[in-house]
């Protein structure tokens, strides 16, 4: 079911992304054959039963005692349609350069740069169809210490026999968090490895907690019971090097479960450009960026760090999309450019030498949060937001 120019990181359960960042970063609302795939479970088509599929409803709420079903007719009928433009990001995201940057292994699909993408998405929000069950109007302090725990009973997973998640109910709840239970993307139904008929959209939030194919809600005093929300997708000290040392120190509970986007930026590409001077360097380099706010700056680097320049943000929108950017750069090839970390002079399997430049990229959110300059090893390798960075020979 998957779409066929992804790349396969994973057969069963399907994982997939795209093959080309450089085309990812073209489209500021990423077309469905390039959106990433995740799955703990097979896909189940559900198109011919869509007409009787039911949410069902309970909690820790007086409102709740008595469960409550609201069909996938009354989702698409009784309750306005919103639309949202927000990032979908894998906590594993970048897998692949956490192993390389760190040299030890992470356990999990060895995603690259590509488990992102920004869809228009749209839906019946949350907060609305919870208050229409009785939930009570109110400020984030009067849901202190409560969850919604979503629940997906369509297929077994690979470590649970359901696949389930949480977030805080007052983001649930929230005005201005947009949290739909979404049954289109980019203006048409989801697919059936998108969570057709309904999927969860939790914006700023990692992907994980956007449960696909969503037939049960809870509102609870605790997170989620699943081993998806307790012990998976959270980040584990450094010096915890096994599942083993996880279990028989207590580490899946003595950890919080990932919920919001860290700022992130990746560079998708970087390409020569001519020069009316032969011993100039001139490069443009494009990418994307995020995080659980927009996007206020990214800053590039060709000496390692050592001085940065702004980037171009040439597309963002709204509160939760990613941010698309480019930013033209040059140095002069002279003989301080080895010493000022501008090249690297690298011995190819030909006996050639070779020089080489990093494009480094690092992101500063609306809150003030800034893309790590170094960042740890975890045993399951998420959460990753060290720079961003691009060789290209020179």
């Amino acid at each position: 079911m998957g779409a066929p120019e992804l790349h396969v990181l994973s057969k069963a359960p399907y994982n997939a992304e795209p093959p080309s960042l450089a085309e990812l970063v073209q489209h500021p609302i990423t077309p469905l054959r390039l959106v990433y795939a995740r799955n703990h479970s097979e896909i189940k088509s559900l198109k011919s039963s869509a007409t009787t599929y039911a949410v069902r409803i309970d909690g820790e709420l007086q409102c709740l005692e008595q469960e409550k079903v609201i069909t996938y007719q009354d989702i698409l009928l009784r309750f306005s349609r919103k639309e949202v433009v927000a990032a979908l990001v894998c906590a594993g995201n970048r897998r692949a350069k956490m192993a390389e940057k760190t040299g030890k292994e992470v356990e999990g699909i060895i995603w690259g740069d590509g488990a992102a993408c920004n869809v228009r998405w749209a839906g019946a929000p949350l907060r609305e169809v919870l208050l229409s069950l009785g939930v009570p109007g109110g400020d984030r302090n009067s849901y202190e210490g409560f969850h919604v725990c979503f629940a997906s009973y369509v297929a077994p997973c690979e470590d649970d026999g359901y696949y389930g998640g949480s977030i805080p109910l007052s983001d649930a709840m929230s005005e201005e968090g947009d949290a739909l239970l979404a049954y289109e993307m980019n203006g048409n139904p989801l697919t059936p490895d998108h969570g057709f008929p309904l999927r969860v959209v939790v914006p700023g939030t990692y992907g994980m907690r956007w449960v696909k194919w969503v037939d049960r809600i809870t509102i609870s005093r605790h997170e989620s019971p699943n081993f998806y929300q307790q012990r998976d997708y959270k980040i584990l000290p450094d010096t915890v090097t096994s599942k083993e040392v996880a279990e028989s120190q207590g580490w899946w509970s003595r950890v919080p479960s990932m919920q919001h986007l860290a700022c992130n930026s990746v560079v998708a590409d970087v390409c020569r450009l001519t020069s009316s001077r032969p011993d100039e360097v001139r490069l443009k380099a494009m990418g994307y960026a995020y995080s659980r706010c927009p996007i206020s700056r990214v800053e590039i680097s060709v000496d390692n760090g050592r001085t940065w320049e702004d980037a171009y943000i040439r597309y963002q929108e709204g509160r939760w999309s990613w941010a698309l950017w480019e930013a033209e750069l040059g140095f002069i090839l002279d003989e301080e450019a080895e010493t000022r970390g501008k090249i690297n002079i690298d011995e190819a399997d030909n006996g050639r030498l070779k020089r080489n430049t990093v494009v480094l990229s690092r992101a500063v959110d609306s809150l003030g949060n800034k893309q790590e300059l170094d960042y740890k090893w975890n045993l399951r390798g998420v959460g990753y937001s060290g720079l961003g960075e691009r060789y290209v020979e020179v």
